[in-house]
């Protein structure tokens, strides 16, 4: 049970405690969280989601969830005291027992804390589980911290927390086709204004198409070779790729930051620039797939071969 932004190394734990209590009640076991991240509601003004629902419904096959109930998510509920949450949630679920993490906190302002909970799980006759938290060479993993590391572009960081790669998925939409122009074409991907992007730069990633994985040269940024609108743009290079992806949903994987994005004076140095990225990037991906191989198969097995 919790708002499960970020699928971390923390949140794993909880899956891998819940999945062996089911095991022992012989019963299904999955998420209590909600439809929206509260954060979205409550502190409206600049929040940012790690992921997009169908970035997390990828996430969910990928650790093979049994079931998630999403509860609407709304100031009657945030206002609920933490007797009358734990109703609430009674009132929807058969529940056998929960598992949590140390720092999890719900109903009004917060006031149900792990202790609260026990009290209430006793009366309800429900197992309690209440994990430490997760921390790697001392410090506390969260979403807060990896959101800090992906707008940093650090990429390393945030594999670390999360225990798989930073996830970017988007609609590939038309762009100006200066790409093609230059012998590297693109696939411009849908912008979230809710979600957290790395920083600028030029990126090494991996996508998977048609049942192959396809190493991919990625720009985030804001085209300022050409252009000095201050719109941010996703743009990716998908190597030996040749096929229209227009309109297709793209899921792409992202690995190191190879550089910082540049204004160069022609767009023959650029196209030189992309040619020297293009080589680094492939070593960095045939570098990761052979010791990340078994992270990259289980998305493979789990979500796109389903």
């Amino acid at each position: 049970m919790g708002a499960f932004d970020g699928f971390h190394m923390g949140h794993q734990k909880l899956l891998e405690m819940a999945s062996l209590r089911a095991a022992e009640k012989n019963v299904k076991w999955g998420i209590i969280t909600f439809n929206i991240n509260p954060q979205q509601l409550l502190n409206k003004s600049n929040f940012k989601l790690l992921f997009t629902d169908e970035e997390r419904e990828v996430l969910l096959h990928y650790f093979k969830v049994s079931f998630i109930d999403k509860i609407p998510f709304t100031l009657e509920l945030a206002s609920m005291a933490p007797e009358n949450f734990l109703d609430f949630i009674r009132n929807r679920e058969k529940i056998d027992g929960l598992v949590i993490g140390e720092n999890f906190r719900f109903g009004k302002e917060r006031k149900g804390t792990p202790e609260k909970l026990s009290y209430l799980c006793k009366k309800n006759n429900w197992s309690l589980d209440v994990l430490d938290t997760f921390k790697i060479n001392n410090n506390v993993v969260s979403s807060t911290s990896i959101r800090e590391a992906v707008l940093k572009g650090d990429l390393d960081k945030a594999f670390k927390m999360l225990g798989f790669p930073f996830i970017i998925s988007g609609r590939v939409e038309k762009g100006d086709g200066r790409g093609r122009m230059l012998g590297y074409p693109t696939a411009n991907i849908k912008i979230y204004d809710n979600k957290v992007y790395p920083a600028t730069g030029s990126y090494s990633a991996l996508t998977y198409i048609k049942g192959k994985w396809h190493v991919v040269a990625l720009n985030i940024g804001y085209n300022v070779t050409f252009t000095e609108k201050n719109v941010l743009t996703c743009e990716a290079h998908v190597l030996e790729f040749d096929g229209n992806l227009y309109g297709e949903n793209l899921m792409l994987f992202l690995i190191k930051k190879n550089r910082e994005e540049v204004k160069f004076t022609n767009s023959k140095k650029l196209k030189v620039q992309l040619k020297e990225d293009v080589q680094s990037i492939k070593q960095v991906a045939s570098r990761y797939l052979e010791k990340h191989s078994s992270i990259i198969k289980k998305f493979e097995q789990n979500y796109f071969d389903m």
